[in-house]
């Protein structure tokens, strides 16, 4: 389904239909059609997702190609370019596609990008984002060659340069960057699986408390607006660190038993926000790091909504869309089967967001 910019009303239409398919879907008896929405055009575009489930083979041939185009086709994104490899490869491995056959040509390009941590592309500067989407993609892949790239060394350096002199266990996300909860998420998550020295964690658990909202959420900075990322970010940090006592976990489920939207099934990022797929993993997985933590001992998200909600996200063709009415994109394809993943398997770990059996292969290499 193609992108177009729709009027206020035409969402509404959009709206109608797909709150009237969910009812079907769902398999409750519903009453007859109304004569509106038979005469409602987005019904009939909307109408067949309720008897979808998971597009496995559409997503692998979506991924496969947008993966194989590395280059030319991801200019559009060039200080990100190494997201453009993670995505489509994350996405390849959860649907347990055999990604070691791109192996070559993903090191070849990841070794253009490399100084000490990562650049977003060739001949750019170290930066935190391009860094960690390296890193996991060099991850999944889990052989030694791919491990092996990996400059310990140089990425201690690097996160020792961006440590942020205003605020103990901060990090900017480069030298002279910007400051908040996703760097210091990512210094802490490669630092413990790596094993760099572990005192580049010093106070890092009592900044990411520090910024936890009255919400109950974690806003990127403190006393920012609590946001699904960032909540996700802070609190998978502390469960790696073992500290997820270190933040008031009563309030932050509090928070995020209300992101998960009655109408939609699927999450919103921030209170009174609409939903969007992405979230299907930067919220949901938040469940799973509560019962990894202890805090939880069973499931809490509604996870036949999130399910339907994904299903209906879905591409014909491949593909996973922000909501109905958008084009599908990498992006959302990884995050919403990532937290497709996580709702009834041990897969995928919710902590670093790639498969269980690479991060426990990273473990052993690095032993």
């Amino acid at each position: 389904m193609k992108q177009v910019n729709r009027t206020q009303n035409e969402q509404n239409l959009v709206h109608s239909a797909i709150a009237f398919i969910r009812k079907q879907y769902e398999c409750i008896e519903s009453e007859e059609v109304p004569q509106e929405l038979l005469d409602n055009k987005y019904y009939k575009e909307y109408e067949p997702l309720d008897k979808l489930e998971l597009l496995t083979d559409q997503h692998i041939k979506y991924c496969t190609k947008r993966l194989l185009n590395i280059g030319y086709s991801i200019i559009y994104l060039d200080v990100g370019q190494p997201w453009c490899i993670y995505w489509p490869l994350n996405a390849l491995s959860i649907l347990q596609e055999d990604v070691s056959k791109y192996e070559h040509k993903i090191l070849q390009y990841l070794e253009k990008c490399k100084i000490g941590g990562f650049g977003g592309g060739p001949y750019q500067y170290e930066h935190l984002a391009p860094t960690y989407s390296s890193l996991l993609s060099l991850f999944i892949l889990a052989s030694p060659a791919s491990l092996g790239m990996i400059d310990r060394k140089g990425l201690e350096k690097f996160f020792w340069s961006i440590q942020d002199p205003n605020e103990k266990g901060s990090y900017l996300m480069h030298v002279n960057g910007e400051a908040d909860i996703r760097a210091v998420y990512i210094v802490v998550i490669m630092v413990v699986i790596l094993k760099l020295d572990p005192k580049l964690l010093d106070g890092c658990a009592e900044y990411i408390a520090s910024c936890q909202t009255y919400e109950g959420g974690i806003g990127a900075v403190r006393y920012s607006e609590a946001h699904g990322g960032y909540a996700f970010c802070g609190y998978a940090a502390l469960v790696c660190m073992g500290k997820a006592h270190y933040i008031d976990q009563e309030k932050l489920l509090n928070w995020l038993v209300n992101r998960q939207m009655e109408k939609e099934g699927g999450f919103n990022g921030r209170t009174n926000k609409v939903v969007d797929a992405c979230y299907s993993f930067w919220q949901g997985a938040i469940f799973n790091l509560l019962q990894l933590s202890g805090y939880l001992n069973e499931q809490l998200m509604n996870v036949y909504e999130l399910k339907t909600y994904i299903h209906m996200c879905q591409n014909p063709t491949g593909g996973i869309f922000d909501k109905p009415s958008k084009s599908p994109d990498t992006y959302h394809t990884c995050y919403g089967l990532s937290g497709y993943s996580l709702t009834d398997s041990n897969f995928q770990n919710p902590i670093y967001n790639v498969p269980n059996k690479c991060i426990d292969f990273v473990q052993k290499f690095f032993q």
